[in-house]
């Protein structure tokens, strides 16, 4: 059973210790989403679907909410919440269930872009590197106690761009969504509830 250090740098993987910097997730199992066919869905819709959005913000906003992408994009974030939760249960043990959960979402050239995710626990906040090739978690970009992290919701230019700005000693992560898809508000609840159990049992 894996475990952290308490200055997160480090993890045990039941034989020997790791460099959290160079932990390399193996593949995860499928998911009850991947289980039921509705990640081809999925799939088929967001590639040639994600052309459309090249072009100017103004026009990639209004194609967003003008297509069924957010009933897509919301369907993808559920998949990529169900292997948050397993890859925290592989570092951390399934005693330690992950409480929260969110993924980046980003538009580039007119793709879709997940590049990380943060995983709330009990004792731990994670912070994790996405595979660009298959989607799902494979590296460990940050694991630090909740007292120890710091977290803020941001919300330039009028709410359409939020973001959850970690911040572990002096390093800093961006993970940002597009509104009604990203959900940072549980990541944040889990968070304080986290730090608080942490002090009281301290």
């Amino acid at each position: 059973m894996g475990q952290f250090s308490d200055d997160g740098l480090w993890w045990w993987d039941g034989t020997t210790w790791i460099a959290t910097a160079q932990i390399v997730l193996p593949h995860l199992p499928l998911t009850e989403f991947e289980q039921s066919g509705k990640l081809r869905r999925v799939r088929r819709f967001i590639k040639p679907g994600s052309l459309l959005l090249s072009g100017n913000t103004s026009v990639n906003l209004a194609l967003v909410f003008l297509f069924p992408w957010l009933a897509v994009l919301r369907d993808y974030r559920s998949w990529r919440l169900e292997q948050l939760a397993l890859a925290t249960a592989f570092l951390v043990g399934p005693h330690e269930a992950m409480l929260a959960g969110e993924t980046s979402y980003h538009m580039h050239g007119g793709f879709v872009t997940w590049d990380l995710a943060v995983a709330v626990t009990p004792t731990h906040v994670l912070v994790f590197g996405i595979d660009s090739l298959d989607g799902q978690p494979r590296s460990v970009a940050m694991a630090g106690r909740p007292t120890d992290v710091k977290m803020e919701l941001r919300s330039p230019a009028f709410g359409l761009y939020p973001s959850l700005l970690i911040s572990f000693g002096n390093r800093q992560w961006r993970i940002s969504g597009t509104p009604s898809v990203f959900r940072p508000e549980p990541v944040l609840e889990a968070w304080r509830g986290a730090a608080k159990s942490t002090v009281r049992s301290g």
